[in-house]
């Protein structure tokens, strides 16, 4: 079963390709999450990092409380964007969020204890669901969708590869 204790998948979703990363954490605090967006903006040029993180757009989870950590890059004390925080109890507000999440629960279950998860299982878990086609993309995946708009060189980057779609699983044997 999902622990309350984690292991925890912070995921990110860049509107209008349907485009999904997900990194792994052991704790659930903003400092932990703030780190994945440091590590995200070394990996990525300047302009890269500006064109997919101008904003980002969250729930009102307990780790994203301390707004910095995410605003700032508390390495650089540079200012690389702005937090938004969705009403309470208001899914309906980031509705492409919460559909993608379905696939990630088509692949981990609710039941699933998540201790088996590694890095590498998550890229690959999100290569399989980006990669397949979307009725809402004019059934193109967001893996094309978002290559085409930002390059394949910068899904490299985040960890995402193309999976062919005869090939795509999205069950839970895939990580296994």
């Amino acid at each position: 079963m999902n622990s309350l204790s984690g292991p925890y998948i912070q995921t990110f979703i860049f509107e209008n390709t349907g485009f999904m990363v997900g990194f792994l954490h052991k704790e659930k605090t903003s400092e932990s999450m703030g780190k994945t967006l440091n590590k995200i903006q070394q990996d990525l040029s300047d302009d890269e990092f500006k064109q997919l993180f101008s904003l980002l757009l969250t729930d009102r989870g307990s780790e994203f409380e301390k707004h910095e950590y995410f605003e700032i890059n508390k390495e650089t004390g540079e200012i690389r964007l702005n937090i938004f925080y969705c009403d309470a109890m208001q899914s309906s507000q980031k509705p492409h969020v919460e559909n993608n999440h379905n696939y990630i629960r088509d692949i981990l279950p609710n039941q699933l204890d998540l201790n088996f998860l590694t890095q590498e299982k998550l890229n690959l878990m999100f290569s399989h669901i980006n990669s397949t086609p979307r009725k809402s993309l004019n059934n193109k995946s967001p893996y094309e969708v978002f290559t085409f708009m930002y390059g394949e060189e910068v899904a490299k980057k985040l960890n995402i590869q193309e999976i062919e779609r005869d090939k795509v699983i999205l069950k839970p044997y895939l990580l296994k």
